[in-house]
């Protein structure tokens, strides 16, 4: 293993979360079917706001970008313009309300009835008014259809919510509710619709997070440090916990002083796993993947169970599947660039 050096790519670190080192990473998405169909179309969202929807997806599609390049091409397949042996999918789904609330209640407001001029309040008075509150709830099922075969790759469902407040002096019946059984209900109970300017609302929130489950992304992640030793003659030696402290002042500092006491506590897991934290925050990832197994086979010797045991194994876990995405990034890539040196060939060859 290589020796440690510091040269981090750190976005910052606070000072009142799990201590640790921030940097920039490249993420993949767990569903790789849907960040490896990169020709895409959209298809109908059937629901509520659906037409808006559709071009808002599309709109995201077209827009998601990685590293400065699109990610998606757009394709009407319809028009026949995929080349052979090209992956392709379209994006259709179901929109549903799944609740609709509202409220009434009444409230007095003092209120400007006569004026002497422009902001000149001649005369005041207590005002009653009626008022509505609406809370709404949505949930979006996007699917990912393969073109050509029908093969559901992707799917899943997402929820928004949104809520509004109005208040009149008059009561609009038609609007807050439909009177039932001797009573007014209201919202979905009452027969109502939502406004659609609540229901464009909270599908708003969906449209972000659907992005970042099907296409990679530039984000922070943080190299975790073990605060806790778990061999005694650790546990008392100071370093340890100024290790620690620094890791939450200074954790680009505290690395110095990890790898020193590593060099005399090889077996010690919580030692073992904060410079696998470093070698991880420096893009060894490599480096860092083998601290990690060695720390969580020490913790497993050292018969620890439940949650101090977790935070080997999760580490471990999360780098693992953090290798895997880069290596289908880079297959993805390589992909992409033998399939624009190949066109490049066909545009330059005689006869073309």
């Amino acid at each position: 293993m290589k020796q440690f050096f510091v040269c981090f790519a750190v976005a910052g670190f606070g000072a009142c979360a799990t201590p640790g080192i921030d940097y920039a990473a490249r993420i993949v998405p767990p569903n790789t079917a849907a960040v490896e169909t990169r020709t895409v179309d959209v298809g109908r969202f059937s629901g509520p706001g659906g037409r808006w929807y559709e071009s808002q997806f599309e709109a995201m599609l077209s827009g998601a970008t990685f590293e400065g390049r699109p990610w998606f091409r757009m394709a009407r397949f319809a028009d026949g313009n995929l080349s052979p042996g090209e992956r392709a999918g379209i994006y259709e789904g179901l929109i549903e309300v799944t609740a609709y609330e509202a409220e009434e209640y009444t409230q007095t407001n003092n209120k400007c009835v006569e004026w002497d001029g422009l902001f000149d309040c001649e005369h005041r008075e207590e005002v009653q008014e009626i008022c509505l509150r609406e809370e709404l709830e949505v949930a979006v099922t996007p699917r990912l259809i393969e073109y050509g075969s029908g093969t559901l790759l992707f799917s899943d469902t997402y929820f928004g919510s949104s809520s509004h407040k109005s208040c009149d002096e008059t009561y609009w019946h038609d609007r807050r509710g439909r009177y039932r059984e001797g009573r007014y209900a209201y919202g979905l109970s009452g027969g109502v619709r939502p406004p659609q300017d609540m229901v464009i609302d909270a599908l708003s929130d969906t449209i972000h997070e659907i992005r970042n489950d099907i296409a990679p992304r530039n984000t922070t992640m943080r190299a975790t440090f073990v605060d806790e030793a778990v061999d005694p003659v650790v546990r008392a030696d100071p370093r340890f916990e100024q290790a620690v402290k620094a890791g939450r002042e200074a954790p680009l500092a505290s690395c110095d002083v990890w790898h020193r006491l590593h060099s005399e506590y090889p077996q010690a897991p919580a030692v073992t796993h904060n410079l696998g934290a470093c070698y991880e925050s420096s893009g060894d990832f490599s480096g860092a993947h083998t601290l990690y197994a060695e720390a969580a086979e020490q913790s497993a010797a050292a018969s620890l169970e439940g949650q101090a045991g977790e935070e080997f194994r999760e580490s471990l876990s999360r780098l693992s599947y953090h290798r895997s995405g880069l290596e289908l990034l880079n297959r993805l890539k390589e992909g992409r660039l033998n399939h624009e040196l190949g066109e490049a060939r066909q545009t330059d060859s005689p006869g073309s």
